[in-house]
């Protein structure tokens, strides 16, 4: 089937290039878009208030999909591992808790090559706070499910194969304005605050935590 998707950016982009970008993004290599029009006019507008958002058509039903929001991959740990594996962590992270990190690559990280397209909730600047704090065991597996399966990161449309390069299609583009940017940061701001009442909630709420699953796995 046809899929509509869009990328927001300071360009316009008309002919997305395969392995190029940032290797530390959520997913890796490849060229992150969404479905949804305003989620990526917020992102185009973030740093100067103006930018440009890309529609692109791509017929992904012939492609190898890795949705990380349905069965059998839904489980917030396969995302969590995936960005601890692709993020350039901070070292007070990686220093301090490697079994951790440890446990989420050997049980839970997808070999990511073998897809063309990957479907999965985005962890920006303020929205990886939440796995980040999980891996420090400061929140509990319940407080990321609910925020993961409520769906309040938004969802990025990511193009990793060439495959899937060769079959996406530029459309048009539309400017953004100083308002989109303005969405962008009352997004960034509700994050933050969802962010802040979740470790009070979760200081000393019963639950699991991450190094309760590491214990139990030695």
């Amino acid at each position: 089937m046809e899929r509509i998707i869009y990328h927001g950016s300071e360009d316009i982009i008309e002919k997305p290039e395969y392995l190029k970008g940032n290797i530390h993004n959520d997913y890796g290599l490849g060229f992150y878009c969404t479905q949804s029009r305003e989620l990526a006019r917020e992102w185009a507008s973030r740093k100067s208030g103006k930018g440009y958002v890309n529609k692109y058509s791509i017929r992904d039903d012939r492609l190898k999909i890795l949705d990380l929001t349905k069965p059998p991959y839904d489980n917030v740990l396969y995302w969590v591992a995936l960005l601890m594996h692709n993020r350039d962590l901070s070292s007070n992270l990686k220093h301090n808790y490697p079994r951790e990190l440890k446990y989420l690559e050997d049980h839970y990280l997808i070999d990511v090559s073998l897809y063309d397209v990957i479907i999965g909730y985005r962890a920006d600047d303020s929205y990886f706070h939440f796995p980040e704090s999980f891996v420090r065991s400061e929140n509990t597996l319940e407080s990321l499910n609910e925020i993961f399966k409520a769906g309040e990161l938004g969802k990025q449309y990511v193009i990793v194969s060439k495959r899937a390069f060769n079959l996406i299609k530029f459309v048009d583009y539309q400017l953004t304005s100083i308002e989109n940017k303005t969405d962008y940061y009352k997004r960034k701001n509700k994050a933050d605050k969802t962010f802040a009442d979740l470790l009070v909630k979760d200081r000393y709420a019963k639950g699991i935590r991450l190094r309760d699953m590491v214990m139990d796995d030695d």
